[in-house]
């Protein structure tokens, strides 16, 4: 059953990957987000360090100069998801990314996964 539940795992994990992150469900949600990265990380991490350090490598990509780190970065375009980065309009902030993102952010668990995956590195 556990040896099933990893395959499907990480079947999933590779499905979403794109290049360099991964998306939590291909048309619904296109792009990163900042609570899935971190808990995405985690599960990279225990079947491929490399893909666990680029999903936390680009959610870092997007974080602003003051150290906001948004809840969306719209690393690519997308037709289905709404509201997408016209709607957020983060770049009329000075602070704003040079990726469009959005201007919330989510509960931090980026701490936390960057422990896990440092001690299961």
């Amino acid at each position: 059953m556990e040896e099933q539940l990893l395959k499907k795992a990480k079947e999933v994990l590779e499905k979403n990957w794109q290049d360099g992150f991964t998306i939590p469900c291909e048309g619904l949600y296109p792009f990163q987000w900042n609570w899935d990265s971190g808990f995405i990380a985690l599960g990279w991490a225990h079947i491929d360090m490399d893909k666990a350090k680029s999903e936390l490598r680009y959610l870092l990509s997007g974080q602003w100069s003051n150290g906001f780190l948004p809840h969306i970065i719209f690393h690519n375009e997308s037709e289905t998801y709404f509201p997408g980065p016209e709607v957020h309009k983060s770049s009329l902030s000075p602070f704003a990314s040079k990726l469009k993102t959005s201007g919330i952010t989510q509960p931090p668990v980026l701490g936390f996964v960057l422990e896990e995956v440092y001690e299961i590195s």
